[in-house]
């Protein structure tokens, strides 16, 4: 079993996904921004992999993180250890490459099925690195 952390600003979106993690045998937690900063979020969840939405808005609707930067900040601060599946509406090609530079481990495009969210979750973990 693995600790997932679910980072999505949708209440509904982030239900979702966490059923389906729950369901795949995972622990989930859910955070829906990252203000505190992304250090505290991990330190207080310990994940081993992280499902990240690139567009985070705040309760006011508008922009309250860029994924691409929470992304690199939390292969940064895990020195690489903890995988990051970006999970975003953001399907155009440049948004699933630049994820991929900025560390991403995996790029799932919303909506998405739910076999491919465990098949690559379930690739995530065993890679081991």
């Amino acid at each position: 079993m693995a600790k997932v952390l679910i980072v999505e600003d949708s209440k509904s979106q982030a239900a979702i996904i966490a059923e389906i993690v729950q369901k795949a045998g995972h622990e989930a937690a859910v955070c829906a921004e990252v203000s505190s900063g992304v250090g505290q979020v991990l330190q207080a969840s310990n994940p081993e992999i992280v499902l990240l939405d690139l567009v985070l808005l705040g309760a006011d609707g508008k922009p309250s993180a860029d994924g691409f930067q929470v992304c690199r900040e939390i292969k940064r601060l895990s020195q690489n250890r903890i995988k990051v599946v970006v999970i975003s509406a953001k399907g155009d090609e440049d948004s699933a490459e630049w994820a991929l530079l900025q560390g991403a481990d995996a790029f799932l495009q919303k909506p998405f099925a739910v076999e491919d969210l465990v098949a690559v979750m379930s690739q995530m973990i065993n890679s081991g690195t």
